[in-house]
């Protein structure tokens, strides 16, 4: 049996950590993962930001960040996919109220463990469910911000409209919804992650009610010539292909884009 695991040492790391973000940052807007938000979250978070060239570190803690800045702890928080609960059990931490849905049926390369994660996070209502419209154990308009780690990219795009429909459902009429998600800027699949994305923030816009933001292909130029932009590392892109042989999964440039939208209240 899995002993609870526990991110921060008490509670009075906890407070630190929410007066240093509470209400700072981006309130709506996409954007792109960068250096300087990742070495900030190796200074102020390393309980949830590793070194090991993934995207998810700088991913995992953006969204800790996003979330602390638009909305106060002891708000109630929903991840989509979070699949191993580190973000959630955090924020958990921090004095959220935190449900996570997922299948851990091990779809896209993601976890199984859900007994496991259970007993090391407690204080997380995990829900072995495939995040859909109409899941009963989920009250509607019941959440203050629904959020997701490295998610959006994996659903098929006959899917999607789907997940921003239960979204809509769950999200509370002033609620916000964050999500970052992998992003080919350049190399095998790029174009097909050029039309996800695309589909990925019209949804956002649509569930969310976005505001016009600045149009996709000035962000694409601005990353590309930023040279603070984030990228995955060759150390991480060697994690990403396993056992393959690299002609089969050969480097690719990959970003984390960045969207956050808070709904009107009705």
């Amino acid at each position: 049996m899995s002993q609870p695991l526990r991110l921060l040492k008490n509670p009075a790391q906890a407070a630190a950590i929410v007066s240093r973000f509470s209400g700072r940052g981006p309130v709506a807007g996409t954007s792109y993962a960068t250096v300087r938000d990742y070495c900030e979250s190796l200074d102020e978070l390393p309980q949830i930001t590793a070194v090991d060239g993934d995207l998810k570190n700088v991913q995992r803690p953006w969204a800790a960040k996003a979330i602390l800045a638009n909305v106060p702890p002891p708000a109630r928080l929903l991840e989509i996919g979070g699949g191993e609960p580190i973000v959630s059990g955090f924020l958990a931490e921090l004095g959220y109220e935190v449900t996570l849905v997922d299948p851990y049926d091990g779809f896209g390369n993601g976890p199984t463990d859900y007994q496991r994660y259970v007993e090391q996070f407690p204080r997380v209502k995990i829900m072995r469910e495939y995040f859909r419209p109409g899941l009963p154990s989920l009250p509607p308009h019941s959440f203050d911000a629904i959020f997701s780690i490295s998610v959006l990219e994996h659903i098929p795009p006959d899917s999607l409209s789907s997940c921003f429909d239960a979204i809509a459902e769950f999200l509370s009429p002033a609620g916000i919804s964050i999500h970052c998600f992998d992003f080919i800027l350049q190399g095998h699949g790029d174009g097909h992650d050029l039309v996800h994305a695309q589909k990925i923030l019209a949804e956002q816009k649509r569930v969310a009610g976005a505001p016009d933001d600045l149009p996709f292909d000035e962000l694409l130029q601005r990353l590309r010539a930023d040279v603070e932009t984030f990228f995955l590392s060759p150390q991480g892109h060697h994690h990403w292909r396993g056992g393959q042989a690299y002609p089969a999964f050969p480097f690719r440039k990959v970003v984390s884009l960045q969207t956050i939208a808070r709904r009107a209240e009705a």
